[in-house]
């Protein structure tokens, strides 16, 4: 320690009497303070009971009420869906199949046309995919002799229940996917539709 440490010796008495003075609640500070927060008495600056303030009562309502509101308006999750086995691509074998990843009963974000090489009812790694389609139906480029069209209804394509939607695929034999898309087919009712809602 250096000298500047220690206080003058007029002041050490003085230094010595603060140092040894010890602060402890008094035994009945404990009681008086839960009592006092039973009674309903707050400090400055204290957060205000909502009895007091009904308006933040009902803000903090209409806040839970939107929040409920969003939970209830948000979309649901994707859906996959893997149907197997058609003939798609015109080979004359059903060995063909499609895998969608889809919102349930609206969009389709992701459609696949794929051979069954393995055999297992399903897309697995062992299959070839003849047509990767992400967002928008678009015909592939590239020569486009001998095309044919393949349709495949009633089914639940975009995993939203009903059986009411076709697959429409557009190839050349015997293993070319140049187009895939899935629609919506509803039941006549009156007048036909001009279109039915592309998925």
């Amino acid at each position: 320690m250096s000298q500047e440490d220690f206080p003058p010796p007029d002041l050490e008495q003085l230094d010595r009497a603060l140092r040894s003075i010890r602060f402890n609640p008094r035994a009945s500070f404990g009681p008086e303070l839960l009592g006092r927060l039973r009674h309903g008495e707050r400090s400055k600056g204290a957060v205000i009971l909502w009895r007091r303030r009904p308006a933040l009562g009902v803000i903090a309502a209409g806040l839970a009420l939107a929040a409920g509101i969003a939970l209830l308006l948000r979309p649901a999750p994707d859906v996959v869906v893997d149907r197997c086995c058609y003939d798609l691509d015109g080979g004359g074998a059903a060995d063909d199949g499609v895998i969608l990843v889809a919102q349930r009963d609206a969009k389709v974000r992701r459609l696949r046309v794929y051979e069954d090489r393995d055999h297992s009812g399903g897309f697995s790694a062992g299959d070839v995919v003849r047509l990767d389609r992400v967002g928008e139906p678009a015909m592939r480029t590239g020569v486009a002799v001998g095309l044919i069209t393949t349709e495949h209804c009633c089914l639940d394509f975009d995993g939203g229940g009903p059986n009411d939607d076709a697959l429409l695929v557009i190839g050349v034999p015997p293993d070319r996917v140049m187009m895939a898309a899935i629609y919506e087919h509803r039941a006549p009712q009156g007048n036909m539709p001009d279109a039915f809602p592309l998925r």
